[in-house]
């Protein structure tokens, strides 16, 4: 027969990995609103874009890089070109800060063999900093076939892919 203990321990364990499941999701998505991670997209002119993809405060710089590469040569292609060429690249920090403080909380618990009391006062904030990257990017038959910027979409896609699914967590 399992004993209290172990059966809290199992419930803690099992609420604990619930809660990492809920806390993850897909890094490469749309934003789905203003301030959101994932990528955007907007078209300025019919042959230029501004892509930009932002990460969550667990995605690193590089990645953020990589990921708004990879929606670049996706923009490119859906719309039947092979390259498209970065006019401009930006990557920025974004640093959020949360004050929880003050707080204080009174409270009491029991569960067979053990009870108590307490008290508990807090003052502070978290900091977290995410990266945002934002590319204007040319697309079209305008785009010249080689350049320092200027890259092959389906190369682009195909090298990044990899990266891409590993961070479908």
């Amino acid at each position: 027969m399992m004993s209290i203990m172990n059966m809290r321990f199992l419930g803690l364990m099992a609420l604990i990995a619930l809660l990492a499941g809920c806390a993850s999701g897909p890094v490469y998505r749309a934003a789905e609103k203003p301030g959101d991670y994932g990528y955007r997209d907007t078209m300025l002119t019919s042959q230029h874009y501004r892509v930009s993809f932002s990460g969550d405060d667990g995605t690193a710089r590089e990645t953020v890089d990589n990921f708004a590469m990879f929606r670049a040569a996706q923009v490119a292609l859906s719309h039947g070109y092979d390259r498209f060429r970065v006019v401009s690249q930006q990557t920025s920090p974004i640093t959020e800060t949360t004050d929880y403080g003050p707080s204080a909380a009174v409270g009491y618990g029991w569960g067979y063999p053990f009870w108590g009391t307490g008290i508990g006062y807090s003052t502070g904030s978290v900091s977290r900093t995410r990266y945002e990257t934002v590319l204007q990017i040319q697309i079209g038959p305008d785009v010249p076939k080689e350049g320092p910027d200027v890259y092959d979409a389906l190369q682009i896609k195909q090298n990044l892919a990899a990266e891409v699914a590993a961070q479908q967590r």
